[in-house]
């Protein structure tokens, strides 16, 4: 029976149809040579091995004895096998064996209690296992080599299950040896497959990358396209332990496209699963959460405890970061439970020093360290280094937070020399970390800051295998204090040196670095794509047409969704609200994933990964950049107090300690509530003029007090460009208040993320004075006025009036289309319309045109060659700041775009003053003003006719101030 035969059954119209064809009559020889190659196709299409497992039970069916029939449930078993449905096979495997045991065919029995070995291992059945191995191998030791190295790998994956790993590795290494003389290439790639899988844990991954990658070649040269595409997302799992994040999701996900296509459930499980845990050490955890319930699903429905279990695991890890502790230590517990049940004492081990870690948030540390000392005891006896580096770890914290500073200390240098030499980054900076800040509070500064040093070396080579944009941000969550701590030291080393002794200006420019480096670099990294000469098109080119196709599906249907939510929502009545939630459910599934779309884009396109490559700026960077007469003020916060870096071309100081987090915070909620008055109405605003511009001006006096005062003398020059920080990000710098004057009274001031950005917003500049619109002022301006927006078409046509060869577009020419067709011939580009800031989900934040909402995403084929972009609306700059003070909003889309240069809004800004604001502003731009220069002329204008801040000041200049 031939690869041929079985084609012409998978085709014939009938089982006997295709007996009648036959040259020779069908008998159970003819049914198991059937079987063999169900056997052979599962490697290739698992979809292609169950239609033939079915007509082979056709086949046996016709010829009606009990060994026809029994191969055919052997066929069976062996595709239920591989899609995890291992209760089904193993009563389909226990009925084959019993007949072809009793028609004498030792060999072919012998050989389903090789495979029903498997199955019944992935039951949790392990004596029951072992005892049908025995049988097996009593014969095939004298029959078979190729099926006794296949039980051989089979029993090593029991012992491996059982985390008795040096036993499995005994077990894979026979079945090499079996294979060494054999010649089955396949085979020897899963056996090779497999072994690494133990070489892994224990912690022998180079071993274990070469033989995965070995395997991978080998499979692909038989065609053994499933057993390829497993075998690549495993490599993906060891490029993750490697800190390779972007290759990794890169492997998994390409893999887990081919695995669906294979019709593998089981394996897309294995591969979400994985993902789950890489987006879990990028701290994603929302992200890590969704990806490990559906491996979970899918677990639960092939009927696999200790699978699903295994995912629960990872669903506890998200909820752990995502701070709801309840629900963590509710699925460790289920988890523990079923590997217990298993003898996995291995991973009883590892959940026990997670409810460590739990125990530690949860400011619980005598019971940390209780599950720390179990956890550890586990992984020395097994010798797991690096899960026993990690107990060790959570032993240290424990005792620090406990104040037994010698216990901490023993333990953290326990468990560095645990983990040296082994690819285990996560433990080794916190083990750093943690004896900086011991040795800090030994007052040893220098040992300190050497080991404070040492864990920022760490974490930003970590950093370095982050591709996608939202990653780099969320990665930095629980690493910034590594950073702060660092600063804080070196500035402890500044403070104890004399003004005259130049030996602080090593510290102050190791201090800045060190800032620097602790913000997220995306936005630095985007920028660089263009001092680099690479063109936008470069990178979007590196996309596959599927994936863009898709992306502007997605985003159509978002804009549908949208729109008919609002019109639901408009009838007002129960059915049009029952209606509009279920639009809202499908916008709210579209976004993700619209999200989750963008960072494959990021992750898998290699123009995408080519441009993280930013450094981040230097104090000499920093004053190279600045021009005569410009100070630039870099806010940074170590702990909960907030210091500055003042620096101008001759010189750089420090204002340290300057005000507390908390403080700022509290007078950015009253400035918040002062504004959000103005939405009582006009009645109101009249009404209490006097007493809103009062309440106003006293908590911008208070924040002059907190963040600019303790530094004033320290400024030069008239140009004011301020670096924010975290909150900071929400205030309005030149609407500070002395008692007497706005600081726009006094300066130039315009804003920008980083010394990074700035530098790169500067050479940005450069090219675009060599570009070919150098001489033009062309303006495209944009607008769609609505019921609360009047004054929108009044204020288009006055700009255009002031610009040759401008192109006005309002009304149902606000379109997306045709502002993607003339954005890019523009040097000035202007939005006008209503602007909503998402909070919840800050790259949805949006501008809303006449065809659609445009968001970061409906920018992505924006090519802009403006030096500046103005958002004449409401909330366009407001920004979620992450972590790594990185901002999230519709800037970034604009920045992203290009646009070295952005005017924005903090708040809801009125209509009226808007388009007074704006005439004043590019009347300023077309005389030949800078950009800060126009801005601050217009709030001086606005600020004489209207008087309260809420008129003036909500506009702000981001980038390249010039």
């Amino acid at each position: 029976m031939s690869k041929e035969d079985a084609r012409k059954l998978i085709s014939a119209e009938s089982a006997a149809a295709f007996l009648s064809e036959l040259d020779v009559a069908a008998t159970w020889e003819t049914v198991s040579a059937l079987k063999t190659e169900v056997d052979h196709l599962i490697g290739f299409d698992l979809k292609a091995a169950e239609r033939l497992s079915e007509r082979v039970e056709q086949v046996a069916a016709a010829l009606g004895d009990a060994t026809s029939r029994a191969f055919g449930e052997a066929g069976r078993a062996r595709v239920l096998h591989h899609v995890g449905r291992y209760q089904e096979a193993d009563a389909l495997y226990e009925s084959a064996i019993q007949a072809t045991r009793a028609a004498g065919l030792k060999t072919d029995t012998a050989v389903l209690q090789m495979h029903r070995v498997f199955a019944l291992t992935q039951m949790g059945r392990y004596d029951d296992a072992l005892e049908t191995s025995r049988s097996s191998r009593r014969v095939l030791a004298k029959s078979s080599p190729l099926h006794l190295a296949q039980l051989e790998t089979n029993v090593g994956i029991l012992y491996y299950r059982l985390d008795r790993y040096r036993k499995a590795i005994t077990h894979y290494e026979r079945a090499r040896q079996l294979l060494a003389t054999e010649g089955d290439e396949s085979m020897r790639a899963v056996v090779d497959t497999n072994l690494s899988h133990a070489l892994m844990e224990t912690d022998r991954h180079g071993e274990a990358l070469e033989l995965l990658e070995g395997a991978v070649l080998a499979m692909e040269r038989t065609g053994q396209s499933l057993w390829a595409a497993q075998t690549r997302f495993h490599v993906g799992y060891l490029q993750f332990l490697r800190g390779d994040y972007n290759s990794a999701l890169t492997t998994h996900y390409q893999a887990r496209e081919e695995l669906t296509r294979l019709g593998s459930n089981q394996l897309v499980a294995w591969c979400n699963q994985e993902i789950a845990e890489i987006l879990l050490a990028l701290n994603a955890f929302d992200d890590a959460a969704e990806s490990a319930a559906l491996a979970r699903e899918s677990f639960t429905e092939l009927g696999l405890p200790y699978e699903s279990a295994q995912a629960t695991l990872v669903h506890a890890l998200a909820a752990m970061g995502r701070q709801q502790f309840d629900q963590a230590r509710h699925d460790f517990i289920e988890a523990r439970q079923v590997f217990a049940q298993n003898n996995n004492r291995t991973l009883e081990a590892l959940i026990d020093a997670y409810l460590a870690e739990l125990s530690l948030r949860c400011n619980r540390a005598s019971e940390a360290a209780d599950y720390a000392a179990s956890s550890l005891r586990v992984f020395a006896r097994q010798n797991l280094p690096t899960r026993a580096g990690y107990a060790r770890l959570l032993a240290a914290r424990a005792a620090y937070e406990l104040g037994d500073m010698k216990r901490a200390m023993r333990m953290a240098r326990s468990a560095l020399e645990t983990v040296e030499g082994l690819a285990s980054p996560a433990v080794a900076y916190q083990c750093h970390h943690l004896i900086g800040r011991i040795q800090r509070d030994r007052n040893r500064g220098a040992e300190a800051l050497e080991s404070f040093r040492r864990a920022v070396q760490i974490i930003e080579a970590m950093r370095g295998g982050i591709a996608a944009d939202e990653f780099k941000a969320t990665f930095l969550h629980d690493k910034i204090s590594a950073y702060e701590d660092a600063v804080a030291v070196c500035l402890d080393k500044v403070d104890k040196f004399d003004e005259a002794d130049n030996g602080s200006e090593e510290f102050i420019e190791e201090a800045f670095r060190l800032v620097e480096s602790s913000k997220s670099r995306a936005l630095a990294d985007l920028l660089g794509r263009y001092v680099r000469g690479s063109s936008e098109d470069s990178a979007r080119s590196g996309l596959a047409p599927e994936t863009r196709e898709r992306l502007a599906r997605l985003i159509e249907d978002l804009n549908w969704y949208s729109s008919q939510a609002g019109l639901a929502e408009d009838k007002g009545d129960q059915r049009g609200a029952e209606t509009a939630n279920r639009y809202r459910h499908s916008v709210l599934r579209c976004e993700r994933q619209i999200g989750q779309l963008f960072r494959r884009m990021e992750t898998d396109a290699p123009e995408f990964a080519e441009i993280q490559r930013m450094e981040g700026a230097s104090l000499t960077d920093l004053r190279a950049a600045l021009e005569p007469g410009e100070t630039v003020v870099e806010y940074f916060t170590t702990g909960d107090r907030v210091s500055a870096f003042v620096a101008s071309r001759d010189e750089v100081r420090v204002a340290r300690d300057i005000t507390s987090k908390s403080e700022i915070d509290r007078c950015i909620a009253t400035l918040r509530f002062q504004i959000d008055k103005f939405n009582y109405g006009s009645d109101y605003v009249e009404a209490h003029f006097g007493q809103l511009r009062r309440a106003t001006n006293e908590v911008l006096s208070q924040l002059h007090s907190n963040i600019f005062a303790p530094l004033e003398a320290m400024v030069t020059g008239y140009r004011l460009i301020v670096i924010p920080h975290g909150a900071l990000h929400y205030v309005p710098f030149h609407a500070l208040y002395d008692g007497d004057r706005y600081l726009i009274d006094r300066f130039e001031i315009s804003s920008v993320p980083s010394a990074s950005v700035l530098k790169l917003c500067r050479a940005r500049r450069g090219s675009l004075r060599n570009s070919d619109l150098k001489s033009s002022d062309m303006l495209v301006a944009m607008g769609l006025a609505e019921s609360g927006t009047p004054e929108i078409d009044e204020e288009i046509d006055a700009l255009a009036a002031l610009f040759p060869n401008s192109v006005a577009l309002t009304g149902q020419q606000a379109t997306r289309a045709n502002l993607l067709e003339a954005a890019p011939r523009a040097r000035f580009l202007h939005l006008a319309s209503h602007g909503y800031f998402r909070r919840d989900n800050p790259m949805f934040s949006f501008l809303k045109l006449a065809d659609a909402n445009l968001n970061f995403y409906s920018l992505l084929d924006l090519r802009l060659n403006a030096e500046m972009v103005t958002l004449s609306a409401c909330h366009t700059g407001v920004n979620k700041v992450f972590p790594g003070d990185e901002l999230h909003g519709l800037v970034r889309g604009f920045l992203y775009a290009g646009a070295p240069s952005v005017v924005a809004s903090l708040w809801a800004v009125g209509d009226r003053s808007t388009a007074d604001f704006m005439r004043e502003m590019y009347s300023q731009i077309r005389a030949g003003s800078s950009k800060r220069a126009a801005i601050r002329h217009a709030q001086l204008a606005i600020k004489d006719a209207y008087g309260h801040p809420y008129y003036w000041a909500p506009f702000v200049l981001m980038g390249n101030p010039e």
